[in-house]
């Protein structure tokens, strides 16, 4: 029988497992020492700068992420969200700055209605742009039944240095409120641009200054006062004539109808005319050059002389009341030539008085609608 040898596999093995642990525990070390680096290098790692795509996309990303409902990315996303949006959410309000309290509040301009003839005679058509423009229109003066306006149009022609003028009455839509009929008549679309009264002449001279300014309407919607101003572009104005333009009964009540008879002015001057016409009372210039001639000697022909019309009498509206005047060396009215009367009907011309205290009383018919603060 054989004698056993003594067991040598275990000491192999002690040996083995030893070494085995003395491995694992090394590379442990050798892991924790590696992240313990990566961490370092992670903290001593410098930000992205902000041009940078990555420090955009992550401050998109941040944004995102705070927002209530992040922002869609695709096109079938955001369909999908579309469809849960109830009505009352798509409705977005508009911007609103907050206010501020160092600032004022401004006020809208409120429209008004005013008399046009006040005071008296004192209205002029601003033709100081005319050369430029080559034209100048009037404010739209409103008849005292709100059915009619009567506006007057100044033209330059550039050719010949002439200035003429001409005399519009347009019908206002009687359907609507009185300050819309106005604020909305479109002068172009709803007139037909042909003169009433107009001072163009066939042979037109050179240098000739004609223009025609509304005085007022009367009190019967029935007439309209004009004042035609004839001078030169050089020497300036050197007489006045005055217009009267005489509407029928069936030309008030034509507002909705521009081919009326508005615009189908009769070529006669004289009392008993067809309907509607102007007339010029040219007699009243040469009765006050043949007065003051007889009275004082004084020639008027030598001088600069000029005649304003204030108006239609209040307690006659047949009578029209003018004031004469001649100028100073400056261009100012210095002596008072009398105020005088014309009868509409007759063409009479009487003096009413050579004081110029001496007040007569004006109506004031005709309305132009303005602008200004409450």
């Amino acid at each position: 029988m054989k004698k056993r040898s003594p067991n040598c596999a275990l000491p192999v093995l002690t040996a083995l497992f030893a070494a085995a642990l003395a491995f694992n525990i090394q590379q442990c070390a050798l892991a924790n020492v590696q992240n313990s680096i990566k961490d370092t290098v992670l903290a001593f790692k410098l930000p992205d700068m902000p041009w940078s795509d990555a420090y955009k996309q992550k401050k998109l990303q941040e944004k995102q992420e705070k927002e209530e409902e992040p922002m869609v990315q695709t096109v079938q996303e955001w369909q999908e969200r579309a469809t849960d949006i109830k009505m009352e959410h798509r409705v977005s309000e508009p911007y609103k700055e907050p206010p501020n309290p160092k600032l004022v509040e401004k006020l809208e301009w409120q429209t008004f209605f005013e008399k046009y003839n006040s005071a008296p005679g004192s209205r002029e058509l601003n033709l100081e742009k005319l050369q430029k423009n080559k034209i100048a229109r009037s404010l739209g003066v409103i008849s005292p039944d709100f059915k009619l306006m009567a506006y007057t149009e100044c033209y330059f022609h550039p050719s010949n240095r002439q200035t003429s003028s001409a005399l519009y009455i347009y019908p206002l839509d009687t359907s609507k409120g009185k300050k819309q009929r106005v604020t909305e008549a479109d002068i172009f679309a709803g007139a037909k641009k042909t003169p009433l009264i107009s001072t163009t002449h066939e042979t037109l001279k050179q240098a000739l200054f004609s223009s025609f300014t509304i005085v007022d309407w009367s009190k019967d919607n029935k007439k309209v006062l004009l004042k035609e101003k004839i001078g030169s572009s050089y020497d300036g104005i050197y007489q006045t004539n005055i217009w009267v333009y005489f509407l029928d009964d069936k030309n008030t009540d034509s507002d909705k109808n521009p081919d009326s008879k508005l615009n189908k002015t009769s070529k006669s001057s004289k009392e008993g005319s067809i309907y509607p016409y102007g007339r010029k009372y040219e007699r009243l210039n040469d009765v006050i050059k043949q007065y003051w001639f007889y009275t004082d000697r004084l020639n008027l022909n030598r001088y600069r002389w000029n005649v304003k019309p204030l108006g239609f009498l209040a307690e006659n509206e047949n009578i029209i009341v003018c004031a004469a005047y001649t100028y100073d060396e400056k261009n100012r009215e210095h002596i008072f030539l009398g105020s005088w009367s014309i009868d509409i009907s007759s063409g009479e011309v009487n003096l009413l008085s050579t004081s110029a205290s001496d007040n007569f009383e004006i109506s004031t018919n005709g309305l132009v609608i303005n602008k200004r603060l409450p």
